[in-house]
């Protein structure tokens, strides 16, 4: 008898994200092996936009290490399209899987 209530599925929320201090936890996805392995814990990357408006991770000699998908991505986005300046610090490397924290600079 359970489930019986009626009611619709409500997802849950998603946390509002301020472009001054929101933080953004999260893997790399479509992570590049060869660059990941020329970088360590505690490294800064740049947060960048693409060609096609994906929030991207680029290293010092600008090679994409990885793209950023999250539930806060499209707020991410209008932040650095509005002049927002973002890093991401290498939190762990687990090859092939590599977790960062984005802040604002």
């Amino acid at each position: 008898m359970s489930g019986s209530g009626g009611g619709g599925y409500i997802p849950p929320q998603r946390n509002i994200f301020d472009c001054e201090t929101s933080i953004i936890v999260t893997n790399v996805s479509s992570i590049n092996i060869v660059v990941l392995a020329k970088h360590t814990v505690r490294v800064l990357l740049e947060v960048v936009l693409g060609e096609n408006g994906e929030v991207l991770l680029e290293d010092g000699d600008g090679e994409i290490l990885g793209a950023i998908l999250h539930a806060n991505t499209p707020d991410l986005i209008e932040c650095i399209a509005n002049g927002a300046d973002y890093e991401a610090e290498i939190m762990s490397i687990n090859t092939p899987v590599c977790r960062v924290k984005i802040t604002r600079k």
